[in-house]
């Protein structure tokens, strides 16, 4: 079963806010958390995250997340906290300083899983359907090259 948490959650206190609810134990169907897609009209941020799907979490602040209120290619990896640090403000809360990576856009997933595999985070692969207009966020990103023949 997908487990989810809040930016709360995994940023501030890690026993507080998590985005569950025991009716959901009452189906016999998966119970997801509401979500709606992002428009990338701009590029998302942290703050924007309400709800993120685990994808991966052990102790000491390590975890691989996934944007899922808004719906985007977000991809947010904590390392841990970083006790050195003063803690961050967002939106007016106060944030224990955690090394945060993040990942959007195009190849944003392939990117997040070579960083996981370079921190020793094994992540599972599947299979997933991704509808055509959203296609352009899982291709490489096709730079514009402009070639000048100045030779005639």
């Amino acid at each position: 079963m997908p487990q989810f948490k809040s930016t709360y959650n995994i940023l501030k206190e890690v026993d507080a806010d998590e985005v569950f609810d025991t009716n959901w134990m009452d189906s016999d169907k998966l119970v997801l958390p509401p979500k709606v897609d992002w428009d990338y009209k701009r590029e998302l941020q942290v703050e924007d995250v309400d709800i993120w799907e685990c994808l991966y979490t052990r102790g000491g602040g390590v975890g691989v997340y996934a944007a899922w209120l808004p719906y985007a290619e977000f991809y947010m990896i904590t390392t841990g906290s970083d006790l050195k640090s003063d803690d961050m403000w967002i939106n007016g809360i106060a944030y224990q300083h955690r090394n945060i990576e993040t990942f959007y856009g195009p190849e944003a997933q392939k990117r997040t899983f070579q960083r996981a595999s370079q921190l020793g985070i094994h992540l599972p692969i599947y299979k997933e359907w991704v509808d055509n207009n959203d296609m352009w966020l899982h291709q490489p990103s096709q730079e514009k090259k402009i070639i000048l023949d100045l030779g005639k």
